[in-house]
């Protein structure tokens, strides 16, 4: 028999099997393509591995931190092993969709946990402030907002407001402002203790080290009490940057740390009231409609 008898002709049609595996085969291809180009950057920068070439790193624009390295008191090797951890987890949380989507949750748990983000400190740091003495955990509770979806809220803010707000500023810090008027023991329940630990042990692994300074105002009398509740949960180098006013509220408690025209007039200032800030507006507008 000739050689050539063996060979199919060029053009010949393929079988339906044949038709089925090609088809398939292209769907194949095209599936990982898509998952590919798919993949966020964390993503890519985690399968890396713990000893990545730091230059793959910065071409992902997932370089380490300088909040890491600091966090990792200057050591290197250190900070690029807890990075690489935290770009893992990053990969496995979905990073850059959390922030892209809506988030419904937001407006549900501000009710009841009311916090915003607000104009700049002395230095120019972005600050954060947290109305603790509004803080409901039986209207959290009724609403259905147990301890792990307020601590994903909380991770959704946390990067709304350092990967979005400060572009992924690695240098850059936050004053954190916590106002207790109204502050009832009766608020520190089991579940409220549950909130705290879930949401600060994830902020302190992934997000370690990027608050410059923690202003406790309005503090109760017995702060005493609670600080003992806390101060375990706390490591030491963030326990140095707390800084505590008891009540009644004196406008001087923030203004050696904020001017006068960046805080809002129920505090002694002249600002727009909380809520009004750009960077609030903007994390209100994206918790409603995502990136679209």
């Amino acid at each position: 028999m000739a050689i050539g008898a063996l060979a199919p002709p060029l053009f010949a049609q393929p079988t339906a099997t044949q038709s089925a595996q090609s088809v398939e085969s292209a769907e194949s291809a095209e599936s990982a393509e898509s998952a590919k180009s798919a993949e966020t950057r964390s993503c890519r920068a985690a399968k890396l591995g713990r000893d990545a070439d730091r230059r793959e790193l910065r071409s992902l624009e997932r370089d380490v931190p300088f909040y890491v390295l600091r966090a990792a008191n200057g050591n290197p090797k250190t900070a690029l092993g807890r990075w690489m951890e935290t770009l893992r987890w990053r990969c496995e949380i979905g990073d850059e969709a959390i922030v892209s989507k809506p988030n419904p949750n937001f407006f549900k748990i501000h009710r009841d946990y009311p916090t915003y983000l607000h104009l700049p400190d002395q230095a120019g740091r972005l600050t954060y402030w947290q109305m603790a003495g509004q803080l409901n955990p039986a209207g959290l509770s009724e609403q259905g907002m147990t301890p792990d979806l307020v601590r994903d809220d909380y991770v959704w803010q946390t990067l709304f407001t350092y990967d979005l707000w400060l572009q992924r500023d690695g240098e850059q810090e936050i004053t954190i402002i916590i106002d207790m008027e109204g502050f009832q023991l009766s608020s520190v329940t089991p579940s409220m203790l549950q909130i705290f630990s879930k949401s600060y042990s994830v902020i302190q692994k992934h997000f370690p080290d990027r608050e410059h300074l923690v202003v406790v105002i309005n503090a109760p009398e017995w702060w005493g009490a609670i600080w003992q509740l806390f101060k375990p949960l706390i490591p030491q180098r963030q326990r140095e940057k707390l800084r505590v006013h008891t009540t009644p509220f004196n406008s001087e408690d923030l203004l050696d740390v904020i001017d006068a025209k960046n805080i809002p007039e129920k505090y002694g200032g002249s600002s727009v009231p909380l809520g009004e800030a750009p960077a609030e507006l903007k994390r209100r507008k994206f918790a409603a409609e995502g990136a679209a």
